[in-house]
């Protein structure tokens, strides 16, 4: 039995995702919604220096989500080698979750109770779905996958395991995305340091770069599908 398979497809799946995600987002419609005025000092000079503002927002955000991802996965790994219910890696499973954190400021409790509960379901179904890989004894996912599943068995891990959005399509409201930007340690330059530091708030452009992104790569996944298992 070996973990790693599985673990190596994830890490695959999701470095792809975070890929895409970077590049699906927009900085010019992310401050489109920050509340500051078209004409603001701090949004014009983000605006015109777009790229700093995803080296140092952007960037460290999208690194810390794959490495919460990361370890999310190893308590379904957990899940998926052991014998225990799920109910016994739910701990884990939540407070690993990037959209758990992404709650918004007064969400009822009954909301954030039934997200925590859309967490740890979608990590049984991923954990039962990478169940057959963790029993396979190759070490690199494709081996593995192609020893485990027939065709349309991988098409559905791809399609219905792997992806991460499904909570934010379940609880359109519920979650917020939002970072406190300092100027001027973000610009640089002699007179950023005077500019007002700015709450960005860009959960609209979060949620359809992450939705655009999720397309691409599981379109991605199935055509690796297609190639691995036509291939044979």
């Amino acid at each position: 039995m070996t973990r790693e398979a599985a673990r190596s497809g994830f890490e695959t799946f999701l470095g792809d995702a975070v890929a895409a995600t970077r590049e699906e987002f927009s900085v010019e419609r992310a401050l489109r919604g920050t509340g500051l005025g078209p004409g603001g000092a701090v949004v014009d000079r983000l605006r015109s220096n777009a790229d700093a503002l995803e080296r140092r927002v952007v960037e460290p955000e999208l690194a810390a989500y794959r490495e919460d991802a990361l370890r999310q996965f190893d308590a379904v790994l957990d899940y998926a080698a052991g014998d225990e219910p799920i109910a016994a890696y739910a701990d884990d499973l939540v407070a690993h979750d990037g959209f758990r954190d992404a709650l918004a400021d007064g969400v009822p409790d009954r909301t954030a109770a039934a997200v925590e509960d859309a967490i740890v379901a979608r990590g049984r179904r991923l954990g039962d779905a990478v169940t057959p890989i963790v029993e396979r004894p190759e070490d690199a996912f494709w081996p593995a996958a192609t020893a485990a599943f027939d065709r349309d068995e991988a098409v559905d891990l791809v399609e219905n395991a792997f992806p991460f959005t499904g909570v934010l399509r379940e609880f359109p409201e519920a979650f917020a995305f939002a970072v406190r930007i300092d100027p001027g340690s973000v610009l640089g330059g002699p007179f950023a340091g005077a500019l007002p530091a700015a709450s960005i708030d860009y959960t609209d452009e979060a949620k359809r770069a992450m939705r655009r992104a999720e397309r691409r790569v599981i379109e991605q996944s199935k055509r690796e599908v297609a190639a691995r298992f036509d291939g044979d």
